[in-house]
């Protein structure tokens, strides 16, 4: 029997007066994931039109092959430098949804 896909969700509160460039630049950084990770199916950083956000504004939809190919990539040097260099200085606080299916 083959491997369930893996559905990673992460919505992001941003910390306050960070510049938009600043977040422009994390989700163009976040949205290129897609072609050097191996094993992503689908990748989409959006912003959270929900009237109740509670203040989680960005948002990271991603699907892998299986959870195998999630873990490679939650270790794969462009993840880490992204989430290191790009997410860390405009997060505030991050809520994770992880799943198979």
């Amino acid at each position: 029997m083959a491997s369930s896909t893996f559905h990673y969700s992460a919505l992001y509160r941003l910390r306050e007066g960070v510049t938009l460039d600043r977040v422009r630049a994390a989700r163009k950084a976040l949205a290129e994931l897609v072609e050097t990770l191996p094993g992503v199916l689908h990748l989409a950083v959006v912003d959270n039109l929900s009237a109740d956000n509670r203040g989680f504004t960005l948002c990271l939809f991603a699907v892998f092959e299986n959870r195998h190919a999630y873990e490679v990539c939650s270790r794969h040097p462009d993840w880490l430098m992204v989430r290191d260099e790009m997410l860390a200085p405009v997060v505030a606080e991050r809520l994770l949804v992880e799943g198979e299916g």
